[in-house]
């Protein structure tokens, strides 16, 4: 596959390491042309390694995470759904909170309530249950590609799509990531570069530090609306125990907010949800707080979080009201009976 960035004067690896060394920043086009290079195999091991360790030392910058996310869309296996409304919860994962698996728990959430779902994501890098786990232990299909993926869309209004399936070219980076072991501009890709090119999101992000960064890059963007946000506490979720700090971005317009927990979970319940359990542990306990008919403290995370998407995906849902339908749709038995025509028709 050969991909030329259109307007872009190409410059060697050399150069571009260079320029960040020297605190510089590449340009959205000078960094396409870099993972361009990246994902069609030009780089060697020793050129990626210094790129991107230089960067993490300096600082990632919007334009390069930009510039990055296009590459990684180009070579991307892209599915088209036929559907504008689709929405996707795929966060960045890697803070380290060993939480729940709330993000994939929302997107089923979400298609019960009737948004149309494609779901990108992952195995586990940095907990026991990462969203390819959580799923297949819940017994939904994490290895659908081409029609069968769209097929399994058309009858459900929703479709997880594994990483590994639709990003064949991460093959070059994926030795030298193993290898560091550290964060690195890989870390805020995934959430980036949905195959089904997604244009309404919520991303938990891993550093409210570093979250006016990533946000800048994704409203640079061309999604329609996002929620972007980053808890206190470190969660990248909407945490029941510190407030969350988030981005609202709709088109070039982006919006600062502070979204506090204690309205929607005491603190006491917040300190009775479990983490650190494995993906089949995640598994089990989801089906129970959606099979019991009753209020639990992990029922209202979700449906915190559920509230918040819900609102990305339109501005109309208030995140109050937005978070009762969600807590219903729980007690309800209508998640548990999505769950159940998502497994059956795998």
């Amino acid at each position: 596959m050969e991909i030329k960035v259109q307007n872009s004067q190409k410059i060697s690896p050399a150069i571009s390491l260079s320029k960040i060394v020297d605190g510089k920043t590449l340009s959205s086009s000078e960094s396409e042309e870099l993972f361009i290079d990246l994902f069609s195999g030009n780089l060697s091991e020793i050129e990626l390694s210094a790129l991107i360790v230089a960067m993490r030392m300096r600082g990632e910058k919007p334009e390069e995470i930009m510039g990055a996310a296009k590459s990684m869309r180009a070579f991307s296996q892209r599915l088209t759904l036929d559907n504008n409304e689709i929405f996707d919860t795929c966060g960045t994962g890697g803070d380290n909170s060993h939480s729940f698996n709330i993000s994939s728990s929302v997107a089923i959430i979400l298609a019960a309530y009737g948004i149309p779902v494609a779901k990108h994501g992952n195995r586990s890098m940095s907990s026991k249950s990462g969203s390819t786990d959580f799923y297949e232990a819940l017994g939904i299909p994490v290895n659908l590609t081409g029609q069968e993926a769209v097929a399994y869309f058309k009858n459900h209004n929703f479709l997880y799509m594994a990483a590994p399936n639709y990003h064949p070219a991460m093959k070059f980076a994926a030795p030298v990531r193993k290898k560091l072991q550290i964060r690195t501009i890989f870390n805020y890709l995934g959430p980036l570069a949905n195959p089904a090119g997604t244009m309404r999101q919520a991303i938990g992000f891993f550093s409210h530090e570093l979250l006016p960064v990533y946000a800048e890059a994704v409203r640079a963007l061309d999604f329609e609306r996002a929620i972007v946000y980053s808890s206190l506490d470190g969660m990248d979720e909407i945490s029941p125990y510190e407030p969350t700090l988030l981005y609202e971005i709709e088109g070039d317009r982006s919006e600062k907010k502070l979204f506090s927990p204690e309205k929607f979970i005491s603190k006491e319940e917040a300190l009775q949800i479990p983490k650190g359990l494995s993906a089949e542990e995640n598994a089990r306990l989801f089906e129970e707080i959606i099979s019991c008919g009753h209020e639990t403290p992990l029922a209202k995370l979700l449906a915190m979080n559920s509230a918040v998407a819900m609102f990305a995906h339109n501005p109309q849902n208030d995140i109050s009201t937005s978070f009762g339908k969600a807590l219903e749709l729980i007690i309800s038995g209508e998640v548990l009976k999505k769950l159940k025509c998502l497994r059956e028709n795998g």
